[in-house]
Protein backbone atom coordinates (compact mmCIF):
# COMPACT_ATOMS: atom_id res chain seq x y z
CA UNK A 1 0.00 0.00 0.00
CA UNK A 2 1.57 3.15 -1.06
CA UNK A 3 0.12 6.59 -0.01
CA UNK A 4 1.18 9.39 -1.79
CA UNK A 5 2.52 13.10 -0.33
CA UNK A 6 -0.27 15.53 -0.57
CA UNK A 7 -0.18 18.87 -1.77
CA UNK A 8 -0.45 21.10 1.60
CA UNK A 9 2.65 23.08 2.47
CA UNK A 10 2.91 25.40 5.76
CA UNK A 11 4.72 28.29 6.14
CA UNK A 12 8.34 28.26 6.36
CA UNK A 13 10.52 30.18 8.90
CA UNK A 14 13.67 31.63 8.28
CA UNK A 15 16.96 30.94 10.92
CA UNK A 16 20.09 33.16 10.70
CA UNK A 17 21.25 35.27 7.91
CA UNK A 18 19.53 35.51 4.79
CA UNK A 19 21.82 32.68 3.31
CA UNK A 20 20.19 30.07 5.69
CA UNK A 21 18.27 27.12 3.90
CA UNK A 22 15.00 27.05 4.13
CA UNK A 23 13.29 23.88 5.78
CA UNK A 24 9.26 23.49 5.33
CA UNK A 25 6.32 21.50 6.94
CA UNK A 26 4.31 18.79 4.92
CA UNK A 27 1.70 16.56 5.41
CA UNK A 28 2.24 13.28 4.41
CA UNK A 29 -1.63 11.23 3.50
CA UNK A 30 -2.17 8.55 5.80
CA UNK A 31 -4.79 5.82 5.68
CA UNK A 32 -5.71 6.83 9.03
CA UNK A 33 -5.39 9.12 12.74
CA UNK A 34 -1.23 8.71 13.28
CA UNK A 35 -0.79 7.61 16.94
CA UNK A 36 2.85 6.92 16.98
CA UNK A 37 6.61 7.43 15.55
CA UNK A 38 8.89 4.78 16.31
CA UNK A 39 12.78 4.66 14.91
CA UNK A 40 13.54 0.67 14.61
CA UNK A 41 17.23 0.01 13.38
CA UNK A 42 17.67 3.24 11.84
CA UNK A 43 14.68 3.72 9.80
CA UNK A 44 11.07 5.61 10.54
CA UNK A 45 7.93 3.95 11.51
CA UNK A 46 4.77 5.47 11.01
CA UNK A 47 1.43 4.19 13.15
CA UNK A 48 -1.62 4.50 11.38
CA UNK A 49 -4.62 2.92 12.46
CA UNK A 50 -2.71 0.01 14.32
CA UNK A 51 -1.02 -0.36 11.56
CA UNK A 52 2.85 0.18 10.76
CA UNK A 53 4.44 1.62 7.85
CA UNK A 54 7.81 2.84 6.58
CA UNK A 55 8.72 6.25 4.95
CA UNK A 56 9.91 6.15 1.17
CA UNK A 57 11.50 9.91 0.66
CA UNK A 58 12.73 10.85 -3.14
CA UNK A 59 13.30 14.02 -4.03
CA UNK A 60 9.96 14.58 -5.79
CA UNK A 61 7.57 13.34 -3.05
CA UNK A 62 7.18 11.08 -0.12
CA UNK A 63 4.67 7.73 0.36
CA UNK A 64 3.66 5.58 3.09
CA UNK A 65 4.78 1.94 2.55
CA UNK A 66 2.69 -0.84 4.61
CA UNK A 67 5.30 -2.82 7.06
CA UNK A 68 5.27 -5.48 9.34
CA UNK A 69 3.98 -4.98 12.99
CA UNK A 70 7.18 -4.05 15.29
CA UNK A 71 8.21 -6.90 17.42
CA UNK A 72 8.65 -6.35 20.95
CA UNK A 73 10.93 -8.50 22.74
CA UNK A 74 10.27 -10.21 25.94
CA UNK A 75 10.57 -8.43 29.29
CA UNK A 76 12.79 -10.06 31.70
CA UNK A 77 11.14 -11.35 34.86
CA UNK A 78 10.68 -8.10 37.12
CA UNK A 79 11.33 -5.77 34.62
CA UNK A 80 9.27 -2.67 34.69
CA UNK A 81 6.11 -3.08 32.27
CA UNK A 82 6.32 -0.49 30.40
CA UNK A 83 10.09 -0.59 29.89
CA UNK A 84 12.42 -0.99 27.19
CA UNK A 85 15.14 -3.41 27.44
CA UNK A 86 18.52 -1.27 25.87
CA UNK A 87 21.36 -3.55 24.26
CA UNK A 88 24.93 -2.70 23.93
CA UNK A 89 27.76 -3.42 21.94
CA UNK A 90 30.78 -2.97 24.21
CA UNK A 91 30.87 -4.26 28.16
CA UNK A 92 27.27 -4.28 28.80
CA UNK A 93 24.97 -6.33 26.44
CA UNK A 94 21.51 -5.57 27.92
CA UNK A 95 20.02 -3.19 30.57
CA UNK A 96 16.63 -2.92 31.81
CA UNK A 97 14.83 -1.10 34.96
CA UNK A 98 13.01 -3.14 36.98
CA UNK A 99 11.69 -4.27 40.53
CA UNK A 100 8.63 -1.84 39.91
CA UNK A 101 7.29 0.27 42.88
CA UNK A 102 4.51 3.23 43.20
CA UNK A 103 5.83 4.83 46.08
CA UNK A 104 6.59 7.78 44.03
CA UNK A 105 2.74 9.42 43.12
CA UNK A 106 4.14 11.48 40.34
CA UNK A 107 2.95 9.77 37.10
CA UNK A 108 4.24 12.14 34.39
CA UNK A 109 4.98 8.80 31.94
CA UNK A 110 1.51 7.90 31.92
CA UNK A 111 0.70 5.74 35.72
CA UNK A 112 2.68 5.73 38.97
CA UNK A 113 4.18 2.79 38.71
CA UNK A 114 8.29 3.54 38.31
CA UNK A 115 10.99 1.36 38.80
CA UNK A 116 13.55 0.76 41.91
CA UNK A 117 16.76 -0.75 40.04
CA UNK A 118 18.33 -0.89 37.33
CA UNK A 119 19.21 -4.32 35.93
CA UNK A 120 22.76 -4.75 33.81
CA UNK A 121 23.68 -7.67 31.59
CA UNK A 122 27.16 -7.63 31.14
CA UNK A 123 28.66 -9.01 28.13
CA UNK A 124 30.00 -12.10 29.80
CA UNK A 125 27.00 -12.82 31.43
CA UNK A 126 27.34 -11.72 34.84
CA UNK A 127 24.13 -9.94 36.29
CA UNK A 128 24.47 -6.79 38.04
CA UNK A 129 21.94 -4.80 40.16
CA UNK A 130 21.90 -1.10 40.81
CA UNK A 131 19.04 -1.10 43.43
CA UNK A 132 17.79 2.67 44.50
CA UNK A 133 17.10 3.35 48.49
CA UNK A 134 13.32 3.85 49.56
CA UNK A 135 13.91 8.04 49.05
CA UNK A 136 14.16 7.66 44.88
CA UNK A 137 12.79 5.73 41.80
CA UNK A 138 13.94 5.61 38.31
CA UNK A 139 11.42 8.05 36.47
CA UNK A 140 12.73 6.15 33.27
CA UNK A 141 11.16 3.92 30.80
CA UNK A 142 14.85 2.77 29.24
CA UNK A 143 18.64 3.24 30.51
CA UNK A 144 20.59 4.55 27.46
CA UNK A 145 24.39 3.24 27.00
CA UNK A 146 27.29 5.66 25.61
CA UNK A 147 31.08 6.14 26.25
CA UNK A 148 31.24 9.61 27.84
CA UNK A 149 34.95 9.42 29.07
CA UNK A 150 36.39 7.52 25.79
CA UNK A 151 37.56 4.57 27.51
CA UNK A 152 35.96 2.12 25.58
CA UNK A 153 33.64 1.43 28.41
CA UNK A 154 29.78 1.62 28.92
CA UNK A 155 28.47 4.62 30.78
CA UNK A 156 24.30 4.17 31.68
CA UNK A 157 22.47 7.56 31.62
CA UNK A 158 19.17 6.95 33.42
CA UNK A 159 16.44 9.44 34.75
CA UNK A 160 17.10 9.10 38.76
CA UNK A 161 13.74 10.98 40.32
CA UNK A 162 14.04 11.99 44.75
CA UNK A 163 10.99 11.70 46.24
CA UNK A 164 10.86 14.97 47.80
CA UNK A 165 13.56 16.54 45.69
CA UNK A 166 12.37 15.86 42.27
CA UNK A 167 14.56 14.76 39.09
CA UNK A 168 18.03 13.84 38.90
CA UNK A 169 20.11 13.00 35.65
CA UNK A 170 22.06 9.84 37.07
CA UNK A 171 25.49 8.35 35.35
CA UNK A 172 25.82 5.05 35.98
CA UNK A 173 29.33 2.97 35.46
CA UNK A 174 31.26 -0.05 36.68
CA UNK A 175 33.96 0.67 39.92
CA UNK A 176 36.20 -1.76 40.75
CA UNK A 177 33.92 -4.83 39.24
CA UNK A 178 30.84 -3.35 40.84
CA UNK A 179 27.96 -0.63 38.77
CA UNK A 180 27.13 2.11 41.04
CA UNK A 181 25.75 5.86 40.42
CA UNK A 182 29.23 7.73 39.53
CA UNK A 183 27.49 10.92 39.02
CA UNK A 184 24.43 13.46 39.55
CA UNK A 185 22.73 16.55 38.61
CA UNK A 186 21.77 18.42 41.23
CA UNK A 187 17.83 17.61 41.73
CA UNK A 188 14.98 19.78 40.60
CA UNK A 189 14.23 20.66 44.32
CA UNK A 190 10.71 19.88 44.71
CA UNK A 191 8.80 16.57 44.05
CA UNK A 192 6.95 16.05 40.74
CA UNK A 193 9.40 18.15 39.02
CA UNK A 194 11.08 16.21 36.17
CA UNK A 195 13.82 16.21 33.26
CA UNK A 196 13.95 14.40 30.04
CA UNK A 197 16.86 13.44 27.77
CA UNK A 198 17.32 14.78 24.63
CA UNK A 199 20.17 13.19 23.18
CA UNK A 200 23.71 11.93 23.83
CA UNK A 201 26.94 12.80 21.80
CA UNK A 202 29.50 15.30 21.41
CA UNK A 203 27.33 18.11 20.09
CA UNK A 204 29.97 21.15 20.72
CA UNK A 205 32.83 19.51 18.04
CA UNK A 206 35.70 19.49 20.96
CA UNK A 207 35.70 15.70 21.21
CA UNK A 208 33.84 15.91 24.50
CA UNK A 209 30.66 13.33 24.74
CA UNK A 210 27.63 15.42 26.31
CA UNK A 211 23.96 14.54 27.32
CA UNK A 212 21.52 17.13 26.27
CA UNK A 213 18.28 17.28 28.48
CA UNK A 214 14.97 19.40 28.83
CA UNK A 215 14.48 20.42 32.04
CA UNK A 216 10.42 20.33 32.85
CA UNK A 217 9.73 19.70 29.80
CA UNK A 218 5.84 20.55 30.14
CA UNK A 219 6.64 24.32 32.40
CA UNK A 220 10.31 25.73 31.96
CA UNK A 221 11.25 24.04 28.93
CA UNK A 222 15.30 24.94 28.73
CA UNK A 223 17.70 22.51 26.93
CA UNK A 224 20.46 22.15 28.82
CA UNK A 225 23.85 20.81 27.60
CA UNK A 226 25.98 18.78 30.04
CA UNK A 227 29.34 17.34 30.26
CA UNK A 228 30.38 14.27 32.52
CA UNK A 229 34.15 15.59 33.26
CA UNK A 230 36.61 14.76 36.51
CA UNK A 231 33.71 12.48 37.50
CA UNK A 232 30.90 14.82 37.89
CA UNK A 233 28.40 16.77 35.64
CA UNK A 234 29.26 19.81 34.56
CA UNK A 235 26.13 22.12 32.59
CA UNK A 236 28.04 24.25 29.78
CA UNK A 237 25.16 25.57 27.62
CA UNK A 238 21.82 26.35 27.87
CA UNK A 239 18.77 27.13 25.43
CA UNK A 240 15.30 28.14 26.34
CA UNK A 241 11.71 27.59 24.78
CA UNK A 242 11.77 23.65 24.30
CA UNK A 243 10.37 20.44 25.01
CA UNK A 244 10.59 17.17 24.45
CA UNK A 245 7.87 15.31 25.91
CA UNK A 246 4.18 15.69 26.75
CA UNK A 247 2.67 14.98 30.12
CA UNK A 248 1.48 11.36 30.73
CA UNK A 249 2.96 10.19 27.24
CA UNK A 250 5.38 7.48 26.84
CA UNK A 251 6.88 9.56 24.13
CA UNK A 252 10.13 9.93 24.79
CA UNK A 253 11.91 10.65 22.13
CA UNK A 254 10.25 13.64 20.90
CA UNK A 255 14.17 14.79 20.42
CA UNK A 256 16.08 13.92 17.18
CA UNK A 257 20.15 14.05 17.01
CA UNK A 258 21.94 14.78 13.28
CA UNK A 259 23.86 16.84 11.55
CA UNK A 260 21.30 19.47 9.84
CA UNK A 261 23.39 22.25 8.87
CA UNK A 262 26.23 20.17 7.41
CA UNK A 263 29.20 21.53 9.29
CA UNK A 264 30.43 18.11 10.66
CA UNK A 265 29.06 18.01 14.05
CA UNK A 266 25.41 17.13 15.37
CA UNK A 267 22.80 19.08 16.39
CA UNK A 268 19.11 18.73 17.72
CA UNK A 269 15.54 18.85 16.73
CA UNK A 270 12.99 19.40 19.08
CA UNK A 271 9.44 21.10 19.05
CA UNK A 272 9.14 24.50 20.77
CA UNK A 273 7.74 24.63 24.05
CA UNK A 274 3.94 25.37 22.71
CA UNK A 275 4.64 22.17 20.47
CA UNK A 276 3.81 24.84 17.29
CA UNK A 277 7.04 25.07 15.97
CA UNK A 278 9.86 22.58 15.12
CA UNK A 279 13.41 24.13 16.38
CA UNK A 280 16.76 23.32 15.05
CA UNK A 281 19.50 24.09 17.52
CA UNK A 282 23.06 23.88 17.65
CA UNK A 283 25.81 23.92 20.55
CA UNK A 284 28.33 24.63 18.00
CA UNK A 285 27.75 27.79 19.63
CA UNK A 286 24.65 27.22 20.94
CA UNK A 287 21.68 28.92 18.05
CA UNK A 288 18.70 28.65 16.33
CA UNK A 289 19.39 26.64 12.91
CA UNK A 290 16.04 26.99 11.61
CA UNK A 291 12.74 27.53 13.48
CA UNK A 292 9.81 25.41 11.32
CA UNK A 293 5.99 26.15 11.70
CA UNK A 294 3.74 22.96 12.28
CA UNK A 295 0.08 22.56 10.64
CA UNK A 296 -0.66 21.10 14.06
CA UNK A 297 1.02 20.37 17.66
CA UNK A 298 3.60 17.77 17.50
CA UNK A 299 2.32 15.11 19.21
CA UNK A 300 4.70 11.71 19.14
CA UNK A 301 8.33 10.48 18.74
CA UNK A 302 10.24 12.95 15.77
CA UNK A 303 12.16 9.95 13.89
CA UNK A 304 15.50 11.45 11.51
CA UNK A 305 15.24 10.20 7.76
CA UNK A 306 18.51 10.06 5.71
CA UNK A 307 18.26 11.98 1.95
CA UNK A 308 20.48 10.84 -0.83
CA UNK A 309 21.75 14.35 -0.53
CA UNK A 310 21.59 17.36 1.65
CA UNK A 311 20.52 17.27 5.49
CA UNK A 312 18.18 14.37 7.23
CA UNK A 313 14.59 14.85 6.89
CA UNK A 314 12.12 14.21 10.30
CA UNK A 315 8.74 12.75 10.15
CA UNK A 316 6.57 13.17 13.38
CA UNK A 317 2.78 12.94 14.37
CA UNK A 318 0.51 16.20 14.74
CA UNK A 319 -2.17 16.72 17.45
CA UNK A 320 -5.16 16.37 15.00
CA UNK A 321 -3.91 13.17 14.10
CA UNK A 322 -1.84 13.73 10.71
CA UNK A 323 1.65 13.33 10.27
CA UNK A 324 4.49 15.99 9.14
CA UNK A 325 7.34 15.04 7.03
CA UNK A 326 10.07 18.25 7.77
CA UNK A 327 12.89 18.89 5.70
CA UNK A 328 14.94 21.68 3.86
CA UNK A 329 14.19 22.75 0.04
Amino acid sequence: MRLALSASLMVVLMAGSAHAAEWRAQRIATPARVTAVETVDGQARVNAGGLWYRIELNDNGAALVFADALSKADMPEGALPDGRVTTGTRDVARAWLGDPTDRYGHGVLGDRIEASSLVIEARDGKRHIVRLKNDAVFEDLEPRLADLDGDGHDEIVVVKSYLKQGSALAVIALRQGRYDIVAETTPLASPNRWLNPAGIGDFTGGGKIGIALVRQPHVIGELELWIWSDNRLRRIATLPGLTNHIIGSRALHMAAVADFDGNGVIDIALPSLDRGRLRIVSFAPARDIAEIALPSKAATNTAVIAMTSGPPALALGLSDGSLALVRRD
